[in-house]
């Protein structure tokens, strides 16, 4: 197979979980990692994915329990990193990683935890030296789950998180109700990563801010640069937690270069 071909398929994780993935463009893998309730259908990465894919070879997957991925018996972020690192197996045994928001913590994880992960850019990882970078929803989220109300879980967590409130309203009805039921593995992962554990992380970091995002978003962003040997940050121009396709393509490029 032509490595630089389009391509999809699936591939093992280490505990059987079947995780779809494709493969986009020419150059050195990429692999892309979307945040909360995002598949490769809702990603929020879909844009800059594809201007990447003019010099990358770039990996889209959806994350366990998501899209045509299978789901675990128990969630673990042990478990995801492993995913993560099943797809850079496929992607040809090492990549550069590009994680937002809970993305990029699962992204900084799996480059603390192996050595296949060659850089990683992390856009906003809600990682704070003070502890838990928010409220632990998730006896409240498996209450609203099991009531199958997925469109209040999503809101309750958009407004644990500080969505403002016209961002919310603009997105209902939710695109990301199907995936609902995993906003509480992505708070497990949130709240069972400690920022010190990722000090062992030795490859190249670059974390962005928007600034359109709060002094809370850009501060956490800035202390997890701060922290890794070989990180740095860059404040782009932007959106409430989310940067421009062009912008963010731009700043992965330079990076990388």
């Amino acid at each position: 197979m032509d490595p630089a071909a389009d391509a999809s398929g699936r591939v093992l994780s280490a505990d059987g979980t079947p995780i779809a993935w494709e493969r986009h463009g020419q150059g050195p893998p990429l692999v892309v990692v979307d945040p909360i309730m995002m598949d490769r259908t809702t990603s929020g990465l879909a844009g800059v994915a594809e201007l990447l894919a003019e010099g990358h070879t770039v990996y889209t997957y959806d994350r366990r329990g998501k899209g045509e991925s299978g789901d675990g018996e128990e969630y673990t972020p042990e478990s995801e990193v492993d995913d993560l690192l099943a797809v850079v197996q496929a992607a040809g045994g090492s990549a550069d990683l590009l994680g937002t928001s809970s993305g990029a913590i699962l992204a900084l994880r799996a480059a603390s935890e192996s050595a296949v992960v060659s850089s990683v850019i992390a856009v906003e990882p809600p990682l704070s030296q003070e502890g838990a970078a928010g409220p632990d929803i998730r006896p409240q989220l498996e209450a609203l789950i099991d009531a199958e109300d997925r469109a209040g879980a999503v809101r309750l967590f958009q407004e644990s998180i500080g969505v403002p409130e016209e961002l919310i309203e603009q997105s209902e009805p939710s695109p990301f109700e199907p995936a609902a039921h995993t906003i509480s593995y992505d708070l497990t992962l949130m709240l069972e990563t400690e920022i010190q554990s990722l000090t062992g992380i030795h490859v190249p970091v670059l974390v962005l801010a928007s600034s359109g995002s709060d002094a809370r978003l850009q501060g956490w962003a800035r202390e997890t640069a701060e922290i890794l040997p070989e990180g740095s940050f860059q404040l782009l121009e932007g959106s409430w937690h989310g940067l421009d396709d062009a912008v963010l393509a731009e700043a992965v490029n330079d990076f990388l270069e």
